[in-house]
């Protein structure tokens, strides 16, 4: 193996320019302001115990039962938590940067239902029983989709949902595109793809496409963006401005825009703004507090759509730490909450108090970037085989079982090795498994040999196929920094294991733990500036599908100007994702998947469990989870 001659090292654009990124961070230790690269996910897997990666893991996974004879029971409120430092902060249903996040899109299509509803009971694409609109249907050689619009949605008032309402979305969107306001937007797709729209019937209209794309992705990464809003209580520039046709034009749509964005900034008003009153989905707000957080929606009455919910009423409850989550769950406060790591050996004790568990492993993927574009690491990292090397060094089997107390989902590649049609059977299994023996064999082919400190040294400097690579000199340590977030003990051990074996491999690796808030600061200008670390791994995930796309081409990601992957960029990798986008079926997605893995474009990391969930025995109806995180209220019941 050698290294990737083709790389190249664009310099993307800089955050500021947000209105492209669909970044998703995590923090494991998520109570820090919402700031950086663009979008940040929390993965709330608790602040873990300080064992180390020895010690034994715990019991398997329980699996919740229904009592046979359990009959389901209209009405009750159940109120569930969510992770430490998440916040439900946004209702307008086009969101922000700042905002785009999976735990406030779960509250809003629970108001707004979009087109096509991201994910169901225990499995990945789309739940078209929960959709607006009936399947699309492509054709004109996949350059048109024609879609129609179930008739059986009413607003809150009354009024039909019709073609006039995804019109007013798709003004809305070109609007917040233009503004750069509109977060999920990324060059080249939504409105970029789309030539025109046709409104046939109030019921049906045809997009026509810039050019031939997959329906798959199309429908995956694009239509799921969709949604019907409503023009006759929205269309309006101002409180007591009238409702007309304002956003017909890219004048009016701003202004129209700017009113909805300024209204969803003004979080003590969700509760009582008319605005927010008008929903076609099963929940409207009823309750909100701006200080803490506390979110009560109750059943839309007037709600025409299916799965209608049993229950009265649902919370959601945000928490400032693992101990008052804890504290909410045992008196009562919490019907749907979760287990910290760090309390994993007391979950005997929850179960005897009437909680059922179950870890939630969501469709997520966990990388450590490289920083390709750095002077002194770039070259380095640009080496295809030292990538190789490093990723023989990560013992995912060891992190699950021990630090994640055997919960958790493998990452062979740039996807979770989960069971889902999406993920390329490649990817299944490990493609550089864990091996200290194929490490040290890959860097000494390369020229390598350690020192008498027990460090590699270049040995062989040069281009060729047995050399260290272009860039490095004789007499060059191999030796980089690995800047991580702080905060979790559980992403700590990790981390130590890792700097463990890279040690014993000849790889000297140095840490640097930083705040979440100040990574985003460091890693949040490269590029277009060097990144100033060798790499970086953020605790928790580092990307999630579903919401906006649920299909991993990896070119949101690993793309052409991206500033998630430390600079990386491969021109093959970018010619399969456009493959993806363009050719029909699933082998394009997966050729690109098996390409960007093999490459170790960053160094693939276990995924732990979103949650480890502790549910009230008496609630049903939950599971199976939904892998996109969204806890479907809509579907739960309590029992006698």
């Amino acid at each position: 193996m050698s290294s990737s001659k083709e790389e190249s090292h664009d310099e993307g654009r800089r955050p500021a320019d947000l209105p492209s990124a669909r970044r998703r961070r995590s923090a494991m230790h998520p109570s820090v302001p919402r700031a950086g690269r663009g979008r940040r996910r929390v993965a709330m897997v608790g602040l873990a115990s300080a064992a180390m990666l020895g010690l034994a893991a715990c019991a398997g996974t329980a699996t919740p039962t229904s009592a046979p004879n359990a009959k389901p029971v209209s009405g009750g409120t159940a109120n569930y938590a969510l992770a430490v430092g998440n916040v439900f902060s946004w209702i307008f249903p086009l969101d922000n940067q700042a905002n785009w996040e999976p735990y406030d899109q779960n509250i809003e299509n629970g108001m707004w239902r979009p087109l096509y509803y991201p994910g169901g009971p225990g499995y990945t694409g789309i739940d078209y029983q929960l959709s607006v609109a009936n399947p699309p249907v492509y054709s004109n050689n996949n350059q048109t989709v024609t879609i129609t619009l179930r008739h059986n949605y009413k607003w809150s008032d009354g009024t039909p949902v019709t073609t006039k309402d995804v019109q007013f979305w798709f003004q809305l969107e070109a609007a917040g595109v233009k503004l750069g306001k509109f977060a999920p937007y990324v060059q080249g797709e939504i409105p970029d793809d789309i030539k025109s729209v046709t409104y046939n019937s109030p019921y049906q209209f045809t997009i026509h496409l810039t050019r031939s794309y997959n329906p798959a992705w199309f429908t995956a990464n694009q239509l799921l963006w969709l949604f019907a809003l409503p023009q006759q209580a929205w269309d309006k520039t101002c409180a007591t401005c009238a409702v007309g046709n304002a956003a017909a034009t890219m004048a009016g749509a701003e202004q129209v825009y700017n009113f909805l964005y300024a209204q969803s900034s003004q979080l003590s008003t969700y509760a009582t703004n008319p605005l927010w009153k008008t929903v076609d989905g099963p929940w409207v707000m009823t309750s909100f507090d701006p200080t803490t957080y506390h979110t009560v929606l109750c059943r839309n009455k007037a709600y025409t759509g299916p799965g209608k919910p049993l229950l009265n009423c649902y919370g959601v409850y945000s928490f400032n730490s693992d101990t008052a989550e804890l504290d909410a769950l045992r008196s009562g406060t919490i019907t749907y909450g979760w287990l910290p790591f760090s309390d994993v050996a007391a979950l005997k004790t929850y179960e005897n108090m009437g909680f059922t568990f179950k870890p939630w492993n969501a469709f997520y993927n966990e990388d450590i970037e490289f920083g390709y574009t750095n002077k002194q690491y770039g070259p380095l990292v640009r080496q295809l085989y030292i990538r190789q090397a490093l990723q023989h060094l990560v013992n995912e089997p060891l992190y699950i079982k021990t630090s994640l107390h055997g919960y958790g989902s493998y990452e062979w590649g740039m996807v979770p090795a989960q069971p889902s049609k999406y993920v390329s059977p490649l990817l299944q299994h490990p493609l550089y498994p864990y091996s200290m023996s194929a490490a040290q064999s890959l860097l000494s082919a390369h020229g390598w040999a350690k020192n008498s400190a027990g460090v590699d040294v270049c040995q062989r400097p040069g281009t060729a196929s047995n050399e260290c690579g272009a860039g490095i000199a004789k007499g060059r340590t191999l030796s980089l920094m690995f800047m991580y977030s702080t905060g979790s003990p559980t992403f700590l051990a990790q981390v130590e294991a890792f700097q463990t074996a890279a040690k014993q491999a000849g790889v000297d690796i140095t840490l640097d733990g930083q705040t979440t808030t100040t990574m985003f600061s460091i890693a949040g200008v490269c590029p277009p500036g060097p990144c100033n670390w060798g790499m970086a791994g953020y605790s928790g995930f580092l990307w999630d599908y579903g919401q906006n796309s649920y299909l991993p081409t990896g070119m949101e990601q690993f793309g052409k100007n991206n500033y998630w992957a430390g600079g990386w960029n491969s021109p093959t990798a970018q010619a399969l994702g456009n493959a993806a986008h363009t050719q029909p079926g699933l082998t394009p997605l997966y050729n690109v998947e098996n390409y960007i893995s093999k490459q170790v474009a960053s160094l693939w990391w276990p995924v732990p469990p979103q949650l480890l969930l502790l549910v009230k025995t008496n609630l049903k109806g939950w599971t199976p989870l939904q892998p996109y995180v969204n806890p479907m209220p809509s579907r739960w019941y309590f029992v006698k």
